[in-house]
């Protein structure tokens, strides 16, 4: 997933903010890493990983395009 189409996700989740939305980030293999949404109440972006269940928030949609990026292209193929 390049970094373009992951900025356009996050803009979307945004866009829809009324919506519950669950965007789901995998392997190369399509084992799941994360989860990500927007909170509309805190208006912010909250990634969930899936092994840890580790939480946590955004508000900058570049910041977070980046470390999506970076935690696709790290996680080794299984």
């Amino acid at each position: 997933m390049s970094l373009e189409n992951i900025v356009t996700m996050l803009k979307t989740l945004k866009e829809f903010k009324e919506s519950e939305i669950v965007h789901t980030i995998s392997t190369q293999d399509h084992l799941p890493v994360m989860t990500v949404t927007y909170q509309s109440d805190t208006e912010c972006f909250q990634i969930t990983y899936v092994d840890s269940r580790k939480v946590e928030e955004y508000t900058n949609l570049n910041q977070l395009a980046a470390t999506i990026e970076s935690i696709i292209h790290l996680e080794p193929s299984r």
